[in-house]
C-alpha cells in the first residue's frame, strides 16, 4: 500500500474504528487531519500516531454544527494544500424498541449518521471536483443491509447512508471522484457502550456480540487494503454477518425468519 504523504481526514477520530483507522494510515506516512469533539482525546491519538513520523493536524468540532462544515474544509486545505482520502466515520448506535424509542431519538440518529455526512461531503466536493481526485469512504454498517430488533433507527440511518453515497459514485465518476463504502460488522469496539436508549441517554453497557467482535486493528489494516484497491463497497466482520449479507441475497424469505429469532441486547 502506498499512503505517503497522502492527505487523510478522518471524523470520529477519538477511539473505536477512526482511531485504529489512524494509526494504520499513520504508519503508511500519511498526513492526518484528525476531528472529533474530545480535543483531549484527538491529542492523544495525534501525539501516537507522530511517534510513527506522521504529520496529525488535530481539528475538534461537533459534526453536527452544520455551519461550521465549509471552515473546517478550508482549514484542512489552508494546512495540507489538498485532500486524498475522506473518512467519514463519526456516528452513534442505538439500543431500544420502535414503540419505547422517544422521536427526537430518532432526530438525533439522523443528524449525526446522516445530515451531518451530507453536509461536510457538500462542502468537501467541490475541493475534490477542483482536483480531478479523491475518495470518500463513508463508514456504513451491516445494519444499513440488515435491520435487527433495537437497532431500527440505527439501521435506517445506515441505509440511507449507502443510498446516498450510491448515488453520488455514480454522479462523480467522471470527475475522478471516488467511493468506497464500509461495511462493518461486529468490532470489538465500545460502540454500544455510546449508544443512545429510548430516552437518547447512553446504553452503557458492552454487547455480547460487540465483545466478541473482530480486532480493531485488524479491521483497520483489512479496511486500508480495499481503500488501496479502490473497492466500491467492502464488508468486514464475523462468520455470523457474513451469513446474514449470504442468506440476504440468495434467500431473502430465509433472512427475515432469522430476524424474528434474533435476541438482540
Amino acid at each position: 500500500m502506498d499512503f505517503k504523504d497522502k492527505i487523510v481526514w478522518i471524523t470520529g477520530a477519538s477511539s473505536g474504528i477512526g482511531e485504529a483507522l489512524a494509526y494504520a494510515f499513520a504508519r503508511q506516512g500519511a498526513k492526518l487531519v484528525l476531528s472529533a469533539r474530545r480535543e483531549s482525546e484527538l491529542n492523544r491519538v495525534a501525539d501516537a500516531c507522530r511517534s510513527y513520523g506522521s504529520m496529525a493536524h488535530v481539528m475538534p468540532f461537533d459534526v453536527i454544527d452544520l455551519s461550521v462544515h465549509e471552515d473546517k474544509v478550508n482549514e484542512v486545505i489552508s494546512t495540507y494544500g489538498k485532500i486524498d482520502f475522506v473518512i467519514l466515520n463519526a456516528g452513534v448506535s442505538q439500543r431500544s424498541f420502535i414503540e419505547n424509542t422517544k422521536f427526537d431519538v430518532y432526530r438525533q440518529l439522523f443528524e449525526v449518521n446522516f445530515f451531518s455526512i451530507v453536509s461536510l461531503t457538500q462542502a468537501i466536493l467541490p475541493i475534490f471536483k477542483s482536483q480531478k481526485s479523491g475518495r470518500f469512504i463513508p463508514i456504513a454498517s451491516v445494519a444499513g443491509r440488515i435491520s435487527t430488533p433495537r437497532r431500527a433507527a440505527y439501521g435506517a440511518t445506515k441505509h440511507a447512508l449507502i443510498g446516498f453515497f450510491d448515488s453520488l459514485r455514480a454522479e462523480v465518476y467522471e470527475d475522478g471522484i471516488r467511493v468506497t463504502t464500509i461495511l462493518p460488522g461486529y468490532i470489538k469496539t465500545n460502540i454500544s457502550i455510546h449508544a443512545l436508549n429510548e430516552d437518547g441517554e447512553k446504553y452503557g453497557k458492552m454487547d455480547p456480540n460487540q465483545a466478541k467482535g473482530l480486532d480493531v486493528t485488524l479491521t483497520a489494516e483489512a479496511i486500508l487494503k480495499a481503500i488501496n484497491t479502490g473497492k466500491n463497497e467492502f464488508f468486514i466482520g464475523g462468520k455470523l454477518e457474513a451469513l446474514g449479507l449470504f442468506v440476504k441475497r440468495f434467500f431473502p424469505g430465509l433472512l427475515f425468519w432469522m430476524i424474528r429469532k434474533i435476541k438482540n441486547t
